[in-house]
């Protein structure tokens, strides 16, 4: 019996990864679901709460900056802490920037918590995740299904990030039209009570007279 063709047209089902590659597999997913939703809605967040072109460039630009700098440092000494202690402080760190940003509108704040955080603005993959992810998975695979894995590995982080991204502007826009009614309803209703006084005013000055 012929055995069945490796390669790209393998299901991941079937690609036998260990329980640690599975954990790695949903670990990117997830994460990069985040990346992608963070992309669409960190700038319309940060010009909600009152930062101005300048200030928002500020916080991208130490944004960008913060995530070099400790990844550079938490993948160097990766293999000496434990690649393990390593991916939990970077998603320590993503959490907390993320509670901080939902927390609080303080400049400063913001400030510290995208410089140290691990957040992407840009959708694409930051932190020591990427460096220590993939050393780790291929540890867990056969060298002649290395190519196979690492591209569902790939795949399954693109397809992620495009439902984050998809996910939350679906939710933007849908907050938005329903900002809209309500501000629409408001609006027509205080038109209308506007409109009724003065006949009740009327009314009531005639009775009177």
């Amino acid at each position: 019996m012929a055995s069945a063709p490796t390669g790209l047209a393998t299901p991941p089902g079937r690609l036998g990864l260990s329980r640690d590659g599975q954990l790695l597999f949903a670990a990117r997913s997830v994460r990069m679901f985040g990346y992608g939703a963070v992309a669409v809605i960190l700038v319309l967040y940060l010009a909600r709460v009152g930062l101005d072109g300048a200030a928002i460039g500020l916080v991208l630009s130490l944004t960008l900056l913060g995530d070099t700098i400790v990844s550079l440092w938490l993948t160097t000494h990766a293999d000496r802490l434990g690649r393990r202690r390593i991916l939990i402080v970077g998603a320590a760190l993503m959490t907390g920037a993320g509670i901080v940003f939902a927390a609080t509108d303080q400049f400063l704040l913001l400030l510290i918590a995208a410089t140290i955080g691990v957040i992407s603005p840009s959708g694409n993959e930051v932190g020591p995740f990427l460096a220590v992810e993939q050393a780790s998975l291929s540890e867990t695979i056969e060298g002649r299904r290395r190519t196979s894995v690492f591209a569902w590995y790939n795949l399954a982080g693109s397809i992620a990030t495009a439902f984050g991204a998809l996910a939350a502007g679906v939710t933007v826009g849908a907050l938005r039209a329903a900002a809209s009614a309500s501000s629409t309803s408001t609006a027509v209703s205080s038109a209308a009570v506007s409109s009724t006084t003065p006949a009740a005013s009327g009314r009531q000055a005639f009775a009177i007279w």
